[in-house]
């Protein structure tokens, strides 16, 4: 029996979001223990209002708790808070000492070199599942029951709803303008190679603009130069069921945005994760991402890919001219999202 269970993800959104299945179970399974979830404060909202937490534990990873000093600090903290359960879910050098020197009953979960040594169980990450089972599996060995698996979750405050209402209306205050019928575009990933070409947003929008539908362009601020140039690159720029909540919004307005949309488009990316878990039919354009672990999570037929034999290679930088992603024609993105709508 675990009183109290630290779960540990410092990664991305998509990642942290595929912790959500993991913590369902743990909530079934321990119903009056406090669950508590350490996380990069940057992407922490993604689970802020998860209702099976009982604690976000959010840190400035490339910040305040980027010096040593404070570092140090913070798992003198977690030590005297004695949990008898922590789980690591991201197996590099800082989350990996954390758990080592958490002083808790149990360490379990992924670990690099030399802190699994400090683990109870040290879990070998599996590349053949999709990374949301991946994590689920970490419980199986201490004979944690599985529950219903409801997928990717999401929960949005009702203050950020009411305001994502209000931008919506006004993006789209145009009658006749159907706002059942909006495609979001997401044009942004965590790696250059991950992001389909400018071009190919260009005449996908327009396309979708011309057959009736109308298109919301997403991401964050370091989006917003290449949104600038898609736009550029557009027939219809200034088309009245055009709307641009690049860099305007934040994760959570973007996620009660998102869920308004008939469908996603985008490459591997946060955006795309949180498509997923506001159960919004996605088309996801993989270049370097590896489809198996990383593809849209219990959607079927969601992925287009060029198909080389080089795919997936995981790379943050490409010597063949990106050709992954330049080979990923509208033709093929535009026939699988009529199959989505």
């Amino acid at each position: 029996m675990y009183n109290s269970i630290l779960i540990i993800n410092l990664m991305y959104i998509g990642d942290l979001l595929f912790t959500t299945p993991l913590i369902r179970a743990l909530r079934a399974n321990f119903p009056s223990a406090h669950i508590a979830m350490l996380a990069d404060k940057k992407n922490a909202d993604v689970i802020k209002y998860n209702p099976h937490l009982s604690e976000l534990i959010a840190i400035d990873k490339k910040g305040y708790h980027n010096k040593l000093k404070n570092y140090i600090g913070l798992i003198s903290d977690i030590r005297k808070r004695q949990f008898d359960l922590v789980i690591n879910l991201h197996a590099n050098e800082r989350a990996s000492a954390i758990a080592a020197f958490s002083g808790a009953r149990e360490v379990i979960g992924f670990a690099a070199r030399p802190f699994g040594i400090f683990f109870d169980r040290v879990v070998k990450e599996r590349h053949d599942v999709h990374q949301a089972d991946a994590y689920l599996e970490i419980l199986r060995e201490p004979g944690i029951a599985q529950v219903d698996n409801h997928g990717l979750e999401i929960w949005v405050d009702e203050g950020t709803e009411a305001r994502a209402d209000k931008l919506w209306q006004e993006a789209f205050a145009d009658n006749s303008v159907d706002t059942r019928k909006v495609i979001g575009l997401n044009t942004g990933g965590s790696w250059p190679t991950k992001r389909w070409t400018k071009e190919g947003f260009a005449a996908l929008a327009d396309r979708l603009l011309e057959t009736g539908y109308g298109v919301a362009f997403f991401g964050g601020p370091m989006d917003r130069e290449d949104v600038d140039q898609i736009l550029s690159l557009m027939n219809k720029p200034d088309h009245p069921k055009l709307a641009v909540f690049t860099g305007k919004t934040t994760l959570l307005e973007t996620a009660a945005l998102i869920k308004k949309c008939a469908a996603f488009i985008s490459g591997d990316s946060g955006p795309m994760h949180i498509a997923v878990a506001q159960k919004v039919p996605v088309v996801a354009i993989f270049g370097p991402s590896d489809p198996v672990r990383y593809h849209p999570y219990d959607q079927q037929n969601a992925v287009v890919t060029a198909g080389l034999l080089c795919q997936p290679c995981g790379e943050h930088a490409c010597s063949r001219r990106h050709e992954c992603m330049e080979r990923v024609t509208v033709d093929m993105v535009w026939e699988r999202i009529m199959k989505r709508v």
